[in-house]
Order: structure tokens, then C-alpha cells, then sequence
């Protein structure tokens, strides 16, 4: 173990670090967690007024009862519901767009909020014109995800060199004039080199394909986000998190290059609830959180549920300062409590009870054991909760409870041999401070 530690530190630590702290990696990381909120309030109104089942095929009682209230609340509040979810699900990729290039901008410390709008509006030219020269919608949510994010680091890039190397600047001579106007018409010339070079590579697009520039992009990650759904990409995943986290490497280096994908397939099963279609995906970031990584990296609600039984007061205090922040997925009293990082016996169970997680709601999902995850609320939402939310089946609960339990059974053997040795150590610090007071 100790020769596989020392490999991992030297040959995976600096390379997970360099992903870690690569400032597009960061950007895209930073705008999806700004985004949360409006992902969680556009997914909730299109629960409200999309009812999981249809009252009139029901039986006579409180169920049928209970959804005919449901349907009628949903047919009253329809129009500002929808309206809020086109707003915020439905402009995803504008909001992606512009998000990169704020956090870019403030990253190289570009002043004023004009590299933000040219980013924007360089998006708007490579997704949303159609070879009619008008104006389209179809790429302005999660289909246009990918676009958003090349686009938007494109034109800021390309803006910024322009910007330090003063091409094309406009100096207005005399003072008194506001730094803002100044910038501002000083950047003049760099702003219509980018739409000119944006343009340029949207026309192409539509006169080779037919099809704006996002469709290009999409068709081109397609195999990609086939991999990274499939179950080989999932077990990956659930395997790598928490190899890379016992060792001190933060799970935004695997998560944060994935969020892309994952946000994209959590939008494409979205829009087939809204239109009563089965739903595509199975991998999204519901899926990750809710039900493989239960309690946080390593699924360690059930190793925090252990620790409050514990006969090791150590233990047990460590539990019970931890329990309520692992029940909303920080976990960070329970992995340096204990602790789980660089603690051999933690090793195995902390991924396997991920594997393990991953595997079998994968296949429930596949087979229509449970339905698939398409609203996605928030990362520190209690598990079984979150479950519930993100695919409206009950059946989901029952999954993540014996999950759970599941994952007791499986940090159980290895959680009473730690505890057998801090019970050792106790007993040996407490003979100590006997023979100290005598």
C-alpha cells in the first residue's frame, strides 16, 4: 500500500493538480455551481405543472383524488411555471456562455463587462442563426451546452489577445473622458475582429452542413457522451473519485471536465419528461450524487451511521459531530475525523461501496427497475430526498435505503477493525494517565 501511495503522489497527484487548477476547468466548474439555483427552480416548475401520472386512468380513492388536485394546480399555474422553466432550463447555454466568460474575464483580470456581452453575442452567432439568416431557438438550452462552452472560450481568448496587443486600439486624445468610454472604444476594434472571425466560421458551418455551428459540435461529442453514459463510463467514474479522493485529491478533477455531459444528458431527459417520452440518459449529476456517492465522496453516510454505535469515544464523538453535515453530503468532519484519507483500512470499502452503488443503479435504471433522474436540486440535498426529486418515482427511495444499507454492510469489517485499535489505543492512553495521577 505504501509503494502504491507513493506512486499515486508522484506520478497522478501532479497531473490531477495541473487539471485541477487549469482556469477553463475552473470556469466551467465555477458557472455550473452559480447555475445551481437556476436548475434547481427551472426543474421543480416543470415537476409542478407535468404530473407523473394521468388521474383519469386511476381508480376511484386518494391517489386518483390527490392527482386530479395536481393536474388542476398544474393547468392554473402552467403559464408562469413554464414560462420560469424556459427561462432557466430553456436558455441554459446562454447562461453557460456568458458564465465562462465572466469567470474567464475575472480570472485575467479583463476590466469592464464588455469581453462578457462579446462572448455572448459570439455564441449567438454560431448557434442561433439558421441558413435562412433568422434568428432560432433550437440550441438556446442544453443541445447548445457544448457550443456555448467553445464558443465562449474562443471568442474571449481571441478578444484578449487582441485586447493585450493592442490591435486595432482607439486612443481618444485629451482627458476628462470616463475610463468606461475610453475602454470601451478602445476595445472597439477587437470586439468586430472576433464577431467578423465568429461569423466567418458560422457561414462556413451552415454552407458545408446546412446546420449551425452547434449542431457540428454536438454531432462531433456524440461518441463522447455516448462513452461517458454507457456503464463503463459510470464505474469509471465511481471508481476513480474516490481512488484519486483517499489520497487527497479533491473529485472536481474527474467531475469538473464531466459537468459539461452530465448537465447535457440532465437536460435531454428533462425536455423528454416535458414531452412524455422515455427519457435517454442514465448518467447525470442526480445520478452521481444521489445515489453513488450517498453522504459524500466514498459514500460515507453509512460509515458515519457506524460511528454513532461506536464503543471508542474518539469515534463516536468525531460521529456525532459529523452526522448532520454527511446527511447533506459534506463529509469533511467524518474523512479528517476519523479519518478516511490515507487510512489503509478505509481504502477498500470507500470504493467499493461507490462501485457498488454505481452498478446496481445503473442496471435498476437500465431495466426500469427506477426512473431515471431528470431534475437535479442541488448536491447537498439529503440522498434519499434528492432521489425522490430527481426522478418523481417512489421507487427511488426504497433504492437509496438499501443502498445505504448496502454500504453498512460493506465498511462494517473494516470499520470494527479501526475501531478495535483506537479501543487499544484508548485503553493504553487511559493505563498512561492512571499511572501519571498515582
Amino acid at each position: 500500500m505504501e509503494t502504491f501511495t507513493q506512486w499515486i503522489e508522484a506520478h497522478v497527484g501532479p497531473i490531477a493538480g495541473k487539471i485541477g487548477a487549469n482556469r477553463y476547468v475552473q470556469a466551467i466548474q465555477n458557472t455550473f455551481l452559480t447555475l445551481i439555483p437556476f436548475m434547481t427552480i427551472g426543474g421543480l416548475a416543470l415537476v409542478i405543472i407535468t404530473p407523473p401520472m394521468d388521474y383519469t386512468t386511476m381508480d376511484p380513492g386518494i391517489g386518483r383524488a390527490f392527482m386530479q388536485g395536481w393536474s388542476t394546480l398544474a393547468s392554473w399555474l402552467y403559464q408562469p411555471l413554464n414560462t420560469i422553466n424556459l427561462i432557466t432550463m430553456g436558455c441554459l447555454a446562454i447562461w453557460v456562455a456568458v458564465g465562462i466568460a465572466f469567470f474567464l474575464a475575472r480570472h485575467y483580470k479583463m476590466n469592464g463587462f464588455l469581453p462578457v456581452v462579446v462572448s455572448a453575442a459570439s455564441f449567438a452567432s454560431m448557434a442561433l442563426i439558421n441558413n435562412e439568416g433568422a434568428l432560432i431557438t433550437d440550441y438556446f438550452s442544453g443541445t447548445g451546452l457544448f457550443c456555448a462552452i467553445v464558443s465562449s472560450v474562443a471568442s474571449l481568448e481571441l478578444f484578449r489577445f487582441l485586447c493585450n496587443h493592442k490591435v486595432g486600439r482607439i486612443e481618444i486624445p485629451g482627458g476628462g473622458v470616463p475610463p468606461a468610454l475610453a475602454d470601451s472604444i478602445g476595445q472597439l476594434a477587437p470586439a468586430a475582429i472576433v464577431f467578423i472571425v465568429m461569423s466567418v466560421v458560422s457561414t462556413i458551418a451552415l454552407r458545408v452542413t446546412g446546420q449551425p455551428f452547434a449542431d457540428f459540435v454536438a454531432i462531433l461529442l456524440s461518441p463522447l457522451i455516448g462513452a461517458v453514459d454507457s456503464y463503463w463510463g459510470v464505474l469509471f467514474v465511481a471508481f476513480t473519485i474516490p481512488l484519486l479522493f483517499w489520497f487527497g485529491i479533491h473529485d472536481s478533477v474527474i467531475t469538473s471536465p464531466l459537468e459539461p455531459f452530465l448537465y447535457a444528458n440532465l437536460y435531454a431527459n428533462m425536455a423528454a419528461y416535458a414531452a412524455g417520452t422515455a427519457l435517454p440518459y442514465t448518467f447525470t449529476q442526480s445520478f452521481l450524487f444521489y445515489f453513488v456517492s450517498i453522504g459524500g465522496n466514498g459514500a460515507t453516510l453509512a460509515l458515519a451511521l457506524l460511528t454513532l454505535r461506536s464503543k471508542s469515544k474518539q469515534i463516536k464523538t468525531i460521529g456525532r459531530l459529523g452526522i448532520v453535515p454527511v446527511i447533506f453530503g459534506v463529509n469533511e468532519p467524518i474523512v479528517f475525523g476519523l479519518p478516511v484519507m490515507y487510512n489503509p483500512l478505509m481504502f477498500i470499502p470507500s470504493i467499493l461501496s461507490m462501485v457498488l452503488n454505481a452498478t446496481i443503479t445503473y442496471a435498476a435504471m437500465i431495466f426500469g427497475l427506477v426512473g431515471k433522474t431528470f431534475i437535479y436540486p442541488g448536491w447537498n440535498l439529503f440522498s434519499p430526498v434528492g432521489a425522490i426529486v430527481s426522478t418523481m418515482d417512489v421507487r427511488a427511495l426504497v433504492l437509496v435505503i438499501a443502498l445505504i444499507a448496502l454500504d453498512v454492510a460493506v465498511y462494517y469489517p473494516f470499520f470494527k477493525a479501526f475501531e478495535r485499535n483506537k479501543l487499544e489505543e484508548e485503553s493504553t492512553d487511559d493505563q498512561v494517565d492512571a499511572q501519571q495521577a498515582v
